[in-house]
Order: C-alpha cells, then sequence, then structure tokens
C-alpha cells in the first residue's frame, strides 16, 4: 500500500485588515424625520385644481367660472379664533364629544354672516363632515367647493386655528349644515 502525503497549505492571517464577511458599518445615524402632529384633517381624495379659475361643469351640462375665495374671511376668522381660544383648545371631537364641535360651528356661523357660501366640507370618501376643514361653495351647485383647514393638531396635544387653504376642489361636496 502506498501512502500518500497532502500538504494542505495553512495561511495564518494574523494583524491584518482581512474581511472574510460582510462589512458592517457601525457609524450608520438615524435621524427619524417623523412630523406626525395627528393634523388629519380627514379630506380623502380631496383634489385642488390647478387652476381654480378655469370653468367647470354644471349639473345642467353647462360651465361656471368657480368664485374666488372673499378676501376678507381670513381676517374673520381669526378675529373669532382669537376672540375664542378656549373653543380652539377644546375641538376635538373624540375627546370633547358634541362640545368639540363649538369652535366649527361658531366659526361657519360667523363666516356665513359675511357670506352664506361658507359651510363644511364633506368627506367624499364616508359623505361625512370634515372635523377641521371648512369649505366655501364657489359654484352654483353645492359641488364644487374651496376647502379651508382651520385647526392645526386636530386631537393632538395642541390644537391651533390656522388658515391653510387646501384649494378648489369641483368635485368637492359642501354643506351648509353639519346635519
Amino acid at each position: 500500500m502506498k501512502k500518500y502525503i497532502v500538504l494542505i497549505p495553512l495561511v495564518l492571517l494574523v494583524g491584518c485588515d482581512y474581511n472574510l464577511g460582510p462589512t458592517i458599518n457601525n457609524n450608520n445615524t438615524n435621524t427619524n424625520t417623523n412630523s406626525n402632529n395627528n393634523d388629519f384633517h380627514d379630506l380623502i381624495n380631496f383634489a385642488p385644481a390647478v387652476n381654480p379659475a378655469a370653468p367647470v361643469p354644471t349639473p345642467n351640462g353647462g360651465t361656471e367660472t368657480p368664485l374666488p375665495l372673499p378676501l376678507n374671511a381670513e381676517q374673520i376668522a381669526t378675529n373669532y379664533a382669537t376672540a375664542n381660544p378656549t373653543l380652539v383648545a377644546t375641538s376635538c371631537p373624540d375627546t370633547a364629544g358634541e362640545a368639540g364641535w363649538k369652535f366649527m360651528d361658531g366659526l361657519v356661523g360667523v363666516l356665513k354672516a359675511s357670506d352664506a357660501r361658507w359651510g363644511y366640507m364633506v368627506k367624499a370618501n364616508t359623505g361625512m363632515i370634515s372635523r377641521d376643514v371648512i369649505g366655501y361653495r364657489a359654484t352654483s351647485d353645492d359641488i364644487g367647493s374651496w376647502g379651508v383647514d382651520v385647526i392645526v393638531d386636530l386631537c393632538g396635544t395642541s390644537p391651533k386655528f390656522a388658515w391653510q387653504v387646501l384649494g378648489f376642489d369641483a368635485n368637492a361636496k359642501w354643506s351648509g349644515t353639519r346635519f
């Protein structure tokens, strides 16, 4: 019987910077950019027009040019919110129940006193009234409205009045009353 000697080369890696596995970078930094402030103004499928002054279809087959937002509306709303900070702070219907609507109802009421086209924005996905967006009916029908977000951080830690014009949506529904 013959014997073979098999030599297996052995490489000794001592003090070398060899990496035999995947490179792991231990210098990663994760910066949280989540800025969720619970302001979910609950409008789904609201699609503001690129040109809110362009003619929109009417129910009778014609077209009409939507009205712009009234120039004095922001000042009227700001004055009302400034005079009623407690109503803004307690405007969450989830925690305050029906009392959580006092700010929205009062704001719509004071705006309606200057222009009857102010009202509530109707959510397209549920047909329910938005809890923090008001609507301005800009057409001769109840469809075609401007949306204005008026409460930032609704149901969050510090609700605040705001006047954030979301835009005009030719398909947005408006309601003169909340009921």
